[in-house]
């Protein structure tokens, strides 16, 4: 899932515990949203989209189908 930001993640040199404390959240919390077991809050989406530097729309960085 969330094929799209987990690329972004890799160009932003950014690893799940350091993007958690980034946006506020813990790592857990983060982990369960990548995993599709919790939904990401819509600031949640846009602090990522801020922390990652991305240029891509949030319907896309947070598109959950398999790319």
């Amino acid at each position: 899932m969330f094929n799209n930001l987990k690329i972004e993640m890799v160009r932003a040199r950014m690893n799940q515990g350091e993007l958690a404390k980034a946006i506020g959240i813990s790592y857990n919390a983060l982990s369960n949203k990548l995993r599709g077991k919790t939904e990401f809050t819509r600031s949640e989406m846009l602090a990522i989209k801020k922390e990652l530097g991305s240029r891509k729309p949030l319907e896309e960085l947070f598109d959950k189908e398999e790319a």
